[in-house]
């Protein structure tokens, strides 16, 4: 039934659960009684224990990765990889490990039309297999020059001409409450490094190319301090945060370790973001814990090999698009994509300066539980993902706060669909543009079915680095903004920051940033059920009052397209509790004058009745 609907209906209005029944019931005027149809969730019990077992090698292979990376005792060959709790970052292990087992191009969309074992491996045999075998990224000599990836070759570029920035520092700040062993973690630290080469490399310029230099022994910068007071803790975590990286000589990986008490510490891991990416934390943070582990235990840690190191990718990423032609061809299609774009208007607290600065700051707000759930709901529905829904809704606000119908926002794509680059550490983000045209009388879930579409188009042509973007679209640099998208839209479901440190609590100890790379970066993470939201925005351009009330806006307005999704967009209530009343009774209030509860033309009717011989209107000396 799946098979021959999916040759009318797009994928999401394909039903997930199929009721047999001996006839329909009908009412007494003969039309179909929907109130008497059994309820699906009644079945979903027998349809889950119906475990349907894999019955091709491909089968096999694919349900073991899926049980892998969903972390379940096993999987069916009919049970929906995202109604099993996958998502677009889960989607990338899938991926990754696909790859590397069967050797098949697999992309992101592939998994979002054929969410099952069985449809996939139909869609992966040879004859309708459509994308490539992915080339495997082989060790390249380390005796010669090892060019930069295109993504460190924009941060070398940004550094050099804004010196002294802190904007691609990359930090985490822990606290650690228990009987931490310095020397353990000082030694944890070195063997990380020693694990990983892009952590024990600096950066240069030879020939005019730029190069990194992988050095053997690069020992990180380890610094212990002591705090008597809070301020004190925060001044030495903000002193830290502001120190410059030396990119030619490094080293690019820090350490500060603050004594509060005997069972308290606060620990700043910082590194360049040349080096690293949100990804590279989750990975540093699972093997930081092994190697202190294996220190306190005295054992060798258990940790497998580092088949990939970052020269080995880097190489491997400029052979595969500049001399395979796939650069050309994804850049053709970006052109296309963006032909026309035009910057996000947003309106700001100051007038926009000349030349842009990374001055900014942070704003937080909470997406309750209830919201998040109906959203993934909604998201399900469509055969979307939470991350496309959060970013309808994001596009929609901006659409009305702009009045502009062309919306175009970032975002990060984390580049790691290769074989063998899920435990890489370094820099592989990219950022991709995911632009939409918003018609003001579309429904909210039409929208979301869009940007859908224009998230897995996005994805499957991310491969473009996002500098060669700009130069492609946008050549003509606006030194007042960032070139092709102000605002960027950000799920962060990356694994993990925090180590496990064994007996040694490890919770959070944020962090202040004063700095934006964009007029707004929305980042959205999953906690406790509901949604923990971080806005930094560009302090030249916003209050924080301004960025605050963005968050409550955003909150109401994800809460009713929840509640009715067939709400045309120009239409879904956006305006907090209370703000309403405020801007049409409180601030419409002329002081001194009488509120006035009727409607204009009997305003201008009882004015005219009190005072009909006087002058209404004049203009250009005429009454």
């Amino acid at each position: 039934l799946r098979t021959h609907l999916a040759h009318t209906l797009p994928d999401y209005m394909i039903p997930a659960l199929f009721v047999p029944l001996d006839h329909l019931p009908h009412t007494p005027s003969g039309k179909v009684d929907r109130r008497a149809l059994p309820q699906p969730h009644t079945q979903t019990a027998q349809l889950a224990a119906a475990y349907s077992a894999p019955r091709t090698e491909t089968e096999q292979t694919l349900a073991a990765i899926w049980a892998d990376v969903l972390g379940v005792e096993k999987v069916g060959i009919h049970d929906n990889f995202f109604e099993l709790g996958g998502d677009s970052i889960l989607s990338i292990q899938v991926i990754s490990h696909a790859r590397q087992v069967l050797g098949a191009g697999l992309s992101p969309r592939l998994l979002f039309e054929a969410p099952t074992v069985a449809e996939l491996a139909v869609a992966l045999a040879p004859e309708t297999e459509e994308a490539a075998t992915a080339p495997g990224i082989s060790s390249v000599p380390r005796d010669g020059l090892l060019p930069m990836s295109f993504g460190q070759q924009r941060l070398w570029f940004l550094e050099d001409f804004n010196e002294g920035g802190t904007e691609y520092h990359s930090a985490v700040g822990l606290r650690l409450t228990g009987p931490l062993d310095p020397d353990a973690l000082r030694a944890a630290v070195a063997d990380l490094v020693a694990r990983h080469e892009a952590l024990r490399t600096t950066f240069d310029v030879v020939d005019g190319r730029g190069v990194q230099i992988v050095h053997p022994v690069l020992e990180p910068e380890w610094r212990a301090e002591e705090a008597a007071s809070e301020q004190r803790l925060r001044a030495l975590a903000q002193e830290e945060l502001t120190r410059p990286y030396d990119l030619r000589h490094g080293p690019l990986v820090r350490v500060l370790l603050v004594r509060l008490s005997a069972d308290e510490h606060v620990c700043v891991l910082g590194m360049h973001h040349i080096v690293t990416d949100g990804w590279s934390m989750g990975v540093v943070a699972r093997e930081l814990g092994e190697l202190y582990t294996a220190h306190t235990e005295g054992r060798a840690p258990r940790l497998p090999e580092v088949t990939v190191q970052y020269p080995d990718f880097a190489a491997w990423q400029r052979a595969r698009l500049e001399d395979g032609g796939l650069l050309e061809e994804q850049l053709a299609w970006w052109r296309e994509q963006l032909k026309g774009i035009s910057p996000l208007e947003l309106p700001t607290d100051r007038p926009r300066p000349a030349v842009r600065s990374s001055k900014g700051g942070v704003q937080g707000f909470d997406v309750p539980a209830a919201t998040v759930n109906g959203l993934k709901e909604l998201a399900r529905t469509k055969g979307a993902t939470l991350f496309m829904a959060l970013t309808a809704a994001v596009k929609t606000v901006f659409a009305r706060y702009t009045g502009q119908e062309d919306i175009a926002v970032g975002t990060a794509s984390a580049g790691r669909a290769g074989a063998g680059l899920e435990h890489l550490v370094g820099f592989l983000v990219n950022t991709v543009v995911l632009r939409s045209h918003i018609d003001p009388d579309m429904p909210f879930g039409t929208l979301l079915g869009q940007v859908r579409e224009t998230v897995l188009d996005a994805f499957a042509h991310e491969d473009v680095p996002f500098e060669r973007l700009v130069e492609a679209v946008q050549p003509e640099r606006d030194t007042s903004r960032t070139p092709l998208v102000q605002a960027m839209v950000v799920l962060q479901n990356a694994p993990g920051v925090y180590p496990d440190l064994g007996e040694v609590g490890v919770g959070e100890y944020p962090l202040e940033r004063d700095s934006a790379l964009f007029d707004l970066t929305i980042e959205f993470q999953e906690y406790e059920g509901g949604l923990r939201a971080l806005v930094e925005y560009s302090a030249e351009l916003f209050d924080a009052s301004t960025v605050a009330r963005f968050g409550e806006h955003l909150n109401t307005l994800l809460a009713a397209a929840v509640a009715d999704p067939e709400r045309p967009v120009s239409a879904v209530p956006m305006l907090a509790p209370g703000e309403r009343e405020r801007l049409v009774r409180d601030w419409a209030v002329t002081p001194g004058v009488p509120a006035w509860d009727g409607t204009i033309h009997e305003r201008v009717a009882a004015r005219a009745a009190t005072t009909p011989d006087a002058v209404a209107v004049t203009c250009a000396g005429e009454s």
